[in-house]
């Protein structure tokens, strides 16, 4: 019944996949001027106002502009125009697939209007002359942004359009159509030549990922199924709102993700599903950002073992940790906040061992069903120092009792 409920809920997760929009990792400030070019349509005609003020809203939620400052776009338009607009070309020409976003925006827009039709097709009109894009690739964003579905149609409109010469990435393909699906197959990929490579959309790939040689992967918005594993040696990676499972042992190691040379890992709004294969993640050094993910179903090691310089994990799950939660090493500085911990089982610190010599903060935790064989139910400190605090945790049901964490310097519980 467990296995179910946790089946059922990941194809949730993946149907109701979070909408992000493809510039979300700009600056504030670009994020901005982004939306203020989209303004120019949407708030610059007393005709279209009323028509477009919810869907211009939701294009400035999505990329985390408040509705109090998309309010303001209206006095930049009437005090700032000439200025505002210069810089908003110098960022929509820093690269085609910018330029090329902006102008999907402006077509959605330009969808919901009815009485301000005529003024939103002469916006889009002037800005695809101003940005140099062609009536090839007008055509095809209005054909293809017409299907509603994964169909047949669309699919021969992007293998059309790509035959032509012309490049076009799944996430900006996902941004137009919610329901439209590539799915990738890959042996093994091996990135070694610098640059950056993106997994966007449903993708397996049957051996391993090795990312070397200062080249960056990028696994967003998607779900990959990996029968090896992703190494990373003196690469770069990000995850993010993705879906990431193990369907198969890892040759090599005990661990889906191996990494290490690195400055910095960010992990944001993902799953990770070992199926009982393997453990999750090891990282030798850098720091590790993890934000609302959910890791479950390891077996054969820690979920997560870090020994780099800095680990925070915020409102994040691990659930079915079979060989334990987390495992700190060396001078790892650990910053638990609002995490849970369901089922997770180890011979010391069944949730948390820590072996580190710098300082461990575990705030508002949550403990269910975690135990150890021998001390340290839910965690566990190899050695007791100053600096190694827990506030406001909760345990439910954890084994040794009255043993739920060890060795920890200081304690206050709600």
């Amino acid at each position: 019944m467990l296995m179910d409920i946790l089946e059922t809920l990941k194809q949730k997760r993946e149907v109701h996949r979070k909408a992000v929009h493809p510039l979300a990792s700009f600056s504030l400030n670009e994020k901005y001027t982004y939306c203020f070019g989209l303004a120019i349509l949407a708030k610059g005609n007393m005709k279209v106002i009323n028509e477009l003020s919810a869907p211009y809203r939701k294009i400035c939620a999505s990329l985390d502009i408040g509705s109090d400052i998309s309010e303001e776009m209206i006095l930049d338009i009437n005090n700032h125009f000439d200025q505002s607009f210069d810089y908003l070309i110098q960022v929509l020409e820093i690269n085609s697939r910018i330029s090329l976003c902006f102008m999907i925006d402006l077509l959605k827009l330009a969808s919901f209007t009815d009485w301000g039709s005529w003024y939103a097709e002469e916006i889009v009109r002037q800005f695809s002359y101003l940005l140099k894009i062609s009536d090839n690739t007008m055509a095809f964003l209005k054909k293809f942004m017409a299907e509603t579905g994964d169909t047949t149609q669309a699919h021969s409109l992007v293998k059309k359009y790509r035959e032509q010469g012309n490049d076009i990435d799944y996430e900006l393909l996902y941004y137009m159509n919610e329901n439209y699906r590539e799915n990738c197959q890959y042996e093994n990929l091996i990135l070694d030549k610098g640059g950056v490579f993106r997994i966007e959309s449903p993708t397996t790939v049957t051996g391993d990922i090795i990312v070397t040689n200062g080249s960056k992967i990028i696994i967003s918005n998607t779900t990959l199924k990996i029968g090896g594993q992703i190494r990373v040696n003196s690469g770069r990676i990000e995850m993010r709102n993705s879906l990431i499972e193990a369907v198969s042992s890892p040759r090599n190691s005990d661990f889906l993700i191996d990494i290490q040379r690195v400055h910095g890992v960010i992990i944001n709004e993902c799953t990770f599903d070992l199926h009982y294969l393997c453990s999750g993640i090891r990282q030798r050094d850098g720091r590790l950002r993890i934000d609302n993910s959910y890791f479950y179903r390891s077996q054969g090691g820690r979920m997560l073992s870090f020994s780099g310089s800095f680990f925070e994990c915020i409102d994040s799950s691990f659930e079915e940790c079979l060989d334990g939660g987390l495992t700190f090493q060396k001078r790892a500085i650990v910053e638990l906040l609002r995490c849970k911990f369901n089922n997770c089982s180890a011979d010391h610190g069944g949730a948390f061992h820590s072996a580190t010599t710098e300082s461990v903060h575990i705030r508002e935790c949550d403990f269910n069903d975690c135990h150890a064989s021998f001390i340290g139910a839910a965690v566990y400190f190899e050695f007791k120092r100053y600096g190694q605090e827990m506030f406001g945790c909760t345990f439910n049901n954890v084994t040794p009792a009255k043993e739920e964490a060890f060795n920890v310097y200081r304690r206050i519980d709600d």
